[in-house]
């Protein structure tokens, strides 16, 4: 279990022993650079009709016999034509497509995904580049009336031009009678609906029905964005940079969930997520005497390897990458200090930089039976980057439960790998709320898990509303209807770490975990009131502030501490056992009484004695002695 050395006999972590650390960041080691366009290195053109075409093969799907065509143009809209050009009526162009064979833009009907029924919607950029209109309006609604009929998940496929012009304010009303029927859909059905931009996605699609699905995908190559290019170039007078708009650009500001390379790879994934999200059969409901259902040991010294491999966009799938050539393990360090002061402050740099220890991303693949990630990963020659805040559906045995919370990054450091921690802004807040709206709609228990040092501290992070974001995100894990498990899984920075640790229905932490109102050498900066502490104040400061996971326990703030061991695949076994007896538990409650019994809990966060003093007021009038 020692660390890989260097060729002049160094390792990663001599450079932690000689530096203390702050704002998230080990000093003395690489800081990651930015992209440098990883994510459209692999990028492709789309042919979304020919696309559309097989994803309706591939789904096996049977339009709806129903057609609707404008009865009168009520709206008039001309194109006059230059020199021997006619002038051209929105009938004279309707007419024209439709002796190309073309006949609206949209359609519907049943679809059969990894043999579950499903309802699919499709706009075609091959009528009317897909411009929304009141027939593509119609035709969306019956398509919501048709899944809350039949009670099945809805699948929405987007590419659109925008509102289509020659119906001027009747065209633009369909975005509200799109979302309305989503809102409609979305109350009557405990089912996902998803949406899927496969191709150019503009305009009032963009804004409307697409931000209202549960789960926004899209293909590799797809363009998405309320203004397109030109207006956005008329708009500020200046050119926009090519791929500014792109499905992988959009990936990168949390404006789309997942990427997917190709039609066939959607396919698999929307039936990916069905399976982990639907509900378990009755009579095979997890109970108290449910045995562990993952076991995952191969060797007694087992540790986290990680595989690093083409520049750009990668995942969603959590591939299992035993036996993958060319794999680089954790670096890892025995415990070196007798010295309790030192050893915490040990204990804190391996928090940070320690590759082998289990995160989220870790837990969801070896202590789950079954998942499925909802975000991608950005692969870079040397670094292995994530989203501050990522989620999952998965599946402890046949019960699904919604996984979110702060997922560090990884950067291969000469033959070993290194943690990078991760530091959440507002968009990945805003995020954690979306994912948390969609797990209470289906019915989810959530388990949360945190290792952050705290929230982006950029001033463009409070121009966007950082605090807002954090205050909202606590609200809503507090607030969320269905059993909360929380997990500290390395460390509790912050707000920013309290928005992903609910401290509602059951609190745990790993043994090494530890948990602060800011990280130690801050904390230093803080106590002593200089912008440099030195490494003695530091270490004083992590000694008698009370941060690690048994104080936490000893003080009545959290529930459970899980032993951690040195493989930490034996480590997320401890934590598969945890969670299957706490839901059990916990499953147990109605909705009321699990409210009653998280109210009692949070009131009662108190650590410290507290006394009440009386004292009696008099206005000089009256008294009640």
């Amino acid at each position: 279990m020692s660390v890989t050395p260097e060729p002049d006999g160094s390792s990663p972590f001599d450079e932690l022993d000689a530096t203390l650390f702050g704002e998230g960041y080990p000093m003395g080691l690489p800081i990651f650079e930015e992209p440098v366009e990883a994510h459209l290195r692999n990028r492709r053109t789309v042919n979304s009709p020919s696309q559309l075409s097989l994803l309706q093969e591939l789904v096996h799907f049977k339009a709806s016999h129903g057609r609707w065509h404008l009865a009168k143009d009520l709206v008039g809209l001309v194109r006059r034509g230059h020199g021997n050009e006619k002038d051209e009526s929105y009938f004279d162009k309707l007419g024209r497509e439709t002796k190309r064979g073309k006949s609206e833009s949209s359609t519907y009907g049943l679809a059969t995904i990894d043999g579950r029924p499903a309802v699919l919607y499709a706009m075609n950029w091959d009528f009317f580049a897909g411009s929304l209109g009141v027939i593509s309006g119609e035709v969306f609604q019956a398509a919501a009336d048709l899944a809350i009929a039949k009670h099945l998940p809805l699948v929405s496929v987007y590419a659109s031009s925008g509102v289509r012009q020659h119906e001027n304010f009747a065209g633009l009303t369909q975005m509200t009678r799109m979302v309305e029927a989503i809102r409609l859909y979305k109350e009557k059905v405990d089912l996902p609906h998803v949406a899927v931009l496969l191709g150019n996605v503009w305009g009032g699609v963009s804004a409307s029905a697409v931000p209202n699905a549960d789960l926004i995908l899209a293909t590799s190559g797809t363009n998405f964005g309320f203004a397109g290019p030109n207006v956005i170039e008329a708009f500020e007078g200046i050119a926009v940079p090519s791929d500014s708009q792109s499905a992988e650009t959009n990936l990168l500001d949390r404006n789309i969930d997942v990427v997917l390379a190709d039609v066939a790879e959607l396919v698999w994934y929307l039936g990916a997520v069905y399976a982990t999200t639907a509900p378990p059969e009755r009579h095979k409901e997890l109970t108290k005497e449910t045995e562990p259902l993952v076991r995952n040991l191969t060797v007694l010294n087992q540790r986290r390897v990680y595989a690093f491999g083409v520049a750009g966009i990668h995942g969603p799938r959590f591939d299992d990458i035993t036996g993958t050539p060319d794999l680089v393990p954790a670096a890892v360090r025995p415990p070196t200090s007798s010295d309790r002061a030192d050893a915490l402050l040990e204990q804190y740099q391996d928090l940070i930089a320690d590759a082998n220890r289990v995160d989220l991303e870790f837990i969801a693949q070896y202590g789950f039976t079954d998942a499925i990630a909802l975000y991608n990963h950005i692969q870079e020659a040397d670094v292995r980057r994530y989203p501050a805040i990522v989620a999952a559906f998965a599946k402890l045995g046949p019960q699904p439960f919604v996984i979110l919370g702060t997922q560090p990054s990884y950067q291969r450091y000469g033959d070993s790998v290194m943690k990078r921690p991760a530091n959440p802004g507002p968009e990945d807040f805003a995020h954690l709320a979306r994912v948390l709206e969609v797990g209470a709609r289906l019915g989810l228990p959530a388990l949360f898990v945190t290792d952050t040092l705290g929230a982006k501290p950029t001033l463009e992070s409070e121009r966007r509303g950082q605090s807002r974001l954090i205050a909202r995100s606590i609200l809503r894990g507090i607030d969320y209807p269905k059993p909360v498990i929380s997990l500290v899984a390395g460390a509790l920075g912050s707000g920013g770490g309290l928005a992903t640790t609910p401290m509602a229905d059951h609190v745990v932490m790993l043994d090494k975990a530890m948990a602060y109102v800011a990280e130690p050498r801050s904390a230093a900066s803080i106590l002593y009131k200089t912008p440099e502490p030195t490494r003695d104040q530091v270490k004083m400061t992590l000694a008698t502030m009370r941060s690690t996971a048994e104080d936490q326990l000893e003080l009545g703030l959290i529930d459970e501490v899980i032993p951690e061991d040195p493989n930490p695949f034996i480590t997320v076994e401890r934590i598969h056992r945890s969670l299957i007896k706490t839901y059990v538990e916990l499953a147990e409650l109605s909705e009321r009484k699990l409210r009653a019994r998280r109210h009692d809990r949070i009131r009662g966060l108190r650590a410290f004695d507290i006394v009440q003093e009386v004292q009696a007021f008099a206005d000089g009038s009256d008294s009640n002695d």
